[in-house]
């Protein structure tokens, strides 16, 4: 796609911003969600760029939209140029610690209970806040928070494969087996002819829709009595130590919290998988001067 450069010239740089994020998301809902902007600004901005381009960039498909021919090559050509821009201008204004900004960062239960309290105590922070929230059950919420920039990074087990998104091993944990102190049947040790005779409460693993000790083991596993489902490793961790039930945890959770509840920590008497918690973030925001020092803070810790 040819521009003259008497048409660069008339064409407002922000038309080109609210083109991408509808070529984006496929959706003048939710890039005008994205840009803070009302439906009917999105709506004329893309009208007057098209006006301007002289040919059609999206098409009505159902009850969405969908690019032309002309919109995706100017999709392709335009992105790259706008983020050379974007890099440019944040490598120049720098990242100072010392300007409030607040980095929203998802998280699953295991990497709040690690990453919060160490950000608390952290004094090299100066002026910026890191807020932890827990990631999405579906992949696709957590890739439309990335994409609409409502959050700045995600750290999860099950993170999606996504050729705009990079990824890095962040932190490896392994599982444990946990029951209560008292418990009558299990002290200190545990083998398989204990562990299937027992009720279970287990952990449903957020996205990837198995139990945790199912997606972690290497073996497959025999049907368990299962007692309770739970979503927190919290809430499992408190029922396990009033009842005679066993559960599944990470090792840093148990950890942290098993003398609190009275919990025995326990070998499983299976072979297991680690843990490996990745850190997904969007390509767009690899070089960023602020981006750079968030992994690296998080890495750090």
């Amino acid at each position: 796609m040819y521009w003259g450069v008497d048409m660069m010239n008339n064409i407002d740089l922000n038309l080109l911003t609210v083109f991408l994020e509808v070529y984006r998301f496929r959706s003048i809902t939710q890039a005008a969600e994205s840009l803070d902007m009302t439906q009917p600004g999105v709506s004329g901005a893309l009208k007057r760029l098209q006006n301007k381009l002289g040919t059609e960039l999206f098409v009505r498909e159902g009850r969405g939209i969908s690019p032309t021919h002309n919109g995706v090559q100017l999709a392709n050509e335009l992105e790259p140029a706008l983020q050379c821009v974007k890099n440019s201008l944040g490598n120049i204004t720098g990242f100072d610690i010392n300007s409030p900004r607040t980095f929203v960062v998802l998280v699953n239960e295991a990497m709040m209970q690690i990453l919060q309290p160490k950000i608390e105590n952290d004094n090299s922070m100066g002026k910026v806040k890191i807020e932890f929230r827990l990631t999405p059950n579906h992949e696709e919420e957590l890739i439309d928070l990335l994409s609409m920039q409502k959050a700045e990074l995600a750290i999860d087990i099950a993170t999606p494969a996504n050729f705009s998104y990079n990824k890095k091993d962040f932190y490896i944990d392994d599982i444990v087996a946990i029951c209560r102190q008292s418990h009558p049947d299990i002290k200190d040790t545990l083998n398989q002819t204990q562990y299937f005779a027992q009720n279970h409460i287990t952990l449903k693993m957020r996205r990837a829709e198995q139990y945790a000790a199912d997606y972690f083991t290497i073996e497959a596993l025999t049907p368990r009595n299962v007692s309770c489902e739970c979503d927190s490793l919290l809430s499992m961790m408190a029922l396990v130590s009033t009842t005679n039930c066993i559960g599944i945890v990470t090792r840093s959770m148990a950890d942290a919290f098993a003398s609190h509840f009275s919990l025995q920590t326990l070998a499983l008497p299976f072979e297991a998988k680690p843990i490996v918690h990745k850190m997904l973030w969007h390509k767009r925001n690899t070089k960023h001067p602020a981006h750079t020092w968030l992994r690296d803070k998080l890495m750090s810790l």
